[in-house]
């Protein structure tokens, strides 16, 4: 039995409709990472929290879109938002609900822009 990651299965649905999704940002990655190593635009996935009940994985997931502008990343974020709500979930995600956002929040360390949304997910445990 393999556990299932909600965030590889996120970020792969998020890839499939044509954005630049990753897991870590590039500012994550270590000493020296700056907003010039950054794409112009991408999407990053990461859990924040969550639990288990009745064997059902149930995490909260934040979604930040960043862009070269506040304006293109908001704009982004209404993409996104509209996207993970409308369209079917990808394969062991059962739902995806919006939980909060989008909302400005601009990363400090690179000062990109950068909005968020959090999302409570309900997908399977294990593959």
């Amino acid at each position: 039995m393999q556990p299932f990651s909600v965030t590889e299965a996120l970020v792969s649905w998020l890839a499939s409709m044509g954005y630049e999704a990753i897991m870590d940002a590039p500012s994550d990655a270590g000493e020296g990472a700056a907003a010039s190593d950054m794409p112009d635009e991408f999407v990053t996935v990461e859990r924040t929290g969550g639990g288990v009940r009745d064997m059902i994985d149930r995490p909260l997931v934040a979604v930040q879109c960043w862009a070269l502008t506040g304006e293109r990343a908001e704009a982004l974020a209404n993409e996104v938002r509209l996207r993970v709500l409308t369209e079917r979930p990808p394969a062991g995600v059962h739902s995806v609900r919006l939980n909060a956002g989008p909302y400005k929040f601009n990363d400090e360390a690179t000062r990109r822009p950068r909005w968020q949304m959090a999302l409570d997910v309900a997908c399977q445990l294990v593959n």
